[in-house]
């Protein structure tokens, strides 16, 4: 069974501060004499759900095109309930009473609970949301050195109000070796996705040289 954990893109959807917005333009051609629909999109590479590679934060780093696949498949994933509020932080403390799912994933995926005010107050998910504190990514990387991407609920690891913090977080997931890929703005709201391991099955919407991208990501149980 696969269950999609990405959100549709449109021009309503939530944005971090400063993310260009999506636009469509209507264009027509002439083929033959019979006019033709078409339409030009332009989106941010870390528009809705996307994943943010090493060159993302890190001089030098790799490219969705180096390092994904057309494909990308993480398994075992894992997904825990670390329920947050307002910009409160993930630490270290929060996450200790899951050793057993953080050291048995390849991919690990923290529900906040951020996803239930993304249509009712994008506002609030854009810009006062849950936040992973700097310290976490080298704590996940000394528990399991095979975990190679972390999901969140909200749109970002990082907070406007606290860029520096929010930097530095980032740097620590992609840019020390072994990389931990960021899967930002997913839909957790699927309980079985807590309940077991599953396989996550990603499909970037732009297969290029790009520091990140959009991404279909779909969670498939047997």
């Amino acid at each position: 069974m696969l269950i999609p954990i990405s959100y549709p893109l449109n021009r309503a959807t939530p944005l971090y501060p400063g993310t260009e917005p999506l636009t469509i333009t209507r264009t027509k051609s002439f083929e033959g004499g019979d006019a033709e629909n078409k339409s030009l999109i332009a989106v941010s590479s870390h528009a809705g759900t996307h994943i943010d590679l090493p060159r993302h934060f890190c001089p030098d780093g790799g490219s969705v095109k180096a390092l994904l696949a057309p494909e990308a498949v993480f398994a075992p994933a894992r997904c825990i309930a670390i329920p947050k509020t307002g910009t409160e932080p993930i630490r270290i403390h929060d996450l200790l009473p899951h050793l057993d799912a953080i050291q048995a994933s390849r991919a690990l995926f923290v529900r906040t609970g951020s996803g239930r005010i993304r249509e009712s107050d994008p506002d609030a998910y854009a810009e006062r949301h849950p936040r992973v504190h700097p310290e976490v990514p080298g704590f996940l990387r000394m528990q399991n050195p095979a975990l190679r991407l972390f999901g969140i609920d909200t749109i970002s690891i990082a907070i406007p109000a606290e860029p520096e913090e929010g930097a530095e977080a980032h740097r620590g997931f992609l840019c020390t070796s072994p990389h931990i890929f960021l899967l930002e703005d997913v839909d957790l709201s699927y309980d079985r996705l807590l309940e077991e391991p599953w396989t996550l099955r990603l499909y970037p919407v732009v297969f290029d040289d790009l520091e990140g991208v959009p991404v279909v990501a779909l969670a498939e149980f047997e």
